[in-house]
């Protein structure tokens, strides 16, 4: 099906469509019409044009296909086998080809806008940098502004209609807003090397339950309470029926990771923030046991029941299509 879209979009155009047959737009049109309808006249003044210019079409289309569309009978014109093949068959191309429509004024109207949304900080230095150069690249006319805080505040600020969506970890949900996964992101034990050297646990090992309950004495390295990193922390700990020894708490996960490289205790990270800030020198990062569901999920929140801008559904498409749930 050959469709000059190009054409379609700046003026009336009704393009042929090849493959053995010559059919235009119009012609499906007229077929289903008087299918409709069941009569010319009746369909040719749906149509705004004269009952022998639509005859004239009919004639046409069923001298090219070499059969009957319709049978003339006294109630009207009633389609044939043939002719009920041939509609079903227009009618699907007609709706393809008012979705071709749709996008592409839908594209049109992309190339300016603009769109809000907020993001955590540590997660806006990971996935940012990501994201926004190429959906820039696409759209360049469209603004894009983000927000950075925590998930609380991000929540509040969504609800009261300052941000378009938010894109978070989700960990406690909100019923006043509505979620759309992108991915999931495992959580790692990170350890100093010479603790890993102590315990003999061999590199990239998956740590089993019983590993974990071998470091239960060791000084634990924790974020804040309030934070979802530390929700997931705390679920794997009391998992475990371990009460931390916990050395420091800190507001930073990359405190907490730097500190362990120094030596100073365990702490818990996603793998999506094991190299964010910094390497892994002098670390040991171990992924865990799966029966202690330890991970977090990646998510897109935006208000229940409000209706999202063309520019943000089309960033959320975008993002999704970028973040792959096995990448993170």
């Amino acid at each position: 099906m050959a469709i000059h879209c190009c054409r379609t979009i700046c003026q009336p155009y009704h393009p042929r469509i090849s493959g053995g047959f010559s059919m235009t737009q119009n012609e499906l049109l007229y077929m289903l019409t008087i299918a409709e309808h069941g009569t010319i006249t009746r369909a040719a003044q749906e149509l705004f044009i004269s009952q022998p210019s639509l005859s004239e079409s009919l004639n046409k289309v069923e001298q090219e296909f070499g059969t009957r569309i319709f049978s003339r009978t006294q109630e009207g014109l009633v389609p044939t086998a043939f002719g009920a093949h041939y509609l079903k068959t227009a009618r699907n191309i007609l709706d393809r080809y008012r979705k071709l429509e749709t996008d592409l004024d839908e594209y049109r109207q992309l190339r300016k806008g603009s769109l809000t949304f907020g993001i955590p900080f540590n997660l806006g230095a990971y996935l940012l940098p990501r994201i926004l150069p190429a959906f820039q690249q696409i759209y360049p006319d469209i603004t894009v502004q983000f927000k950075e805080n925590n998930s609380t505040e991000l929540d509040k600020r969504m609800l009261s209609g300052k941000l378009d969506f938010s894109v978070m970890h989700y960990e406690t949900p909100n019923e006043a807003i509505h979620y759309d996964l992108l991915a999931e992101d495992d959580f790692y034990l990170v350890m100093p090397l010479t603790l890993a050297r102590k315990y003999q646990f061999p590199d990239c090992r998956t740590l089993s339950i019983y590993d974990l309950k071998a470091l239960e004495q060791e000084p634990f390295l924790m974020v804040a309470s309030r934070q979802k990193l530390r929700q997931v922390a705390d679920s794997i700990l009391s998992q475990l029926s371990i009460k931390p020894n916990i050395r420091y708490t800190t507001k930073n996960m990359e405190t907490a990771k730097r500190l362990a490289a120094v030596g100073m205790g365990i702490t818990f990270l996603p793998h999506s923030y094991l190299n964010l800030f910094s390497g892994v020198e002098n670390l040991a990062c171990y992924p865990l046991d799966p029966a202690l569901n330890a991970s977090w999920k990646l998510v897109i929140g935006y208000p229940d029941g409000r209706p999202l801008s063309r520019c943000a559904k089309e960033f959320i498409r975008f993002l999704k299509q970028k973040i792959q749930p096995d990448e993170v």
